[in-house]
């Protein structure tokens, strides 16, 4: 992986907490849409995500936490699930 300059990263200097909420409250979800709504303006968000997901390996849905590269945990671990899935797949038939 590429080195990733994070001192370009929108959320440097933000509210933490808007990006590591927790509830599924009206507040934290506007929250978690303000930090993923920063995220999409962010010109580092692809290497975020990629740099998210390499470090994030291995690790369930409950080992994930946060908003990174504009996806939530849970979409995050998603993501793996769906990968790993197509990589079995592609196997199976080769």
């Amino acid at each position: 992986m590429t080195d990733i300059d994070w001192t370009q990263a929108l959320c440097l200097g933000a509210d933490r907490e808007k990006w590591f909420v927790e509830g599924t409250t009206a507040d934290a979800n506007a929250d978690r849409a303000e930090a993923k709504k920063t995220c999409f303006r962010c010109p580092i968000r692809e290497d975020c995500l990629t740099s998210a997901l390499a470090e994030e390996q291995g690790r369930g849905e409950s080992g994930r936490f946060g908003i990174r590269g504009g996806k939530s945990s849970k979409q995050r671990y998603e993501m793996t699930r769906r990968r790993v899935g197509a990589q079995s797949k592609q196997q199976r038939v080769a």
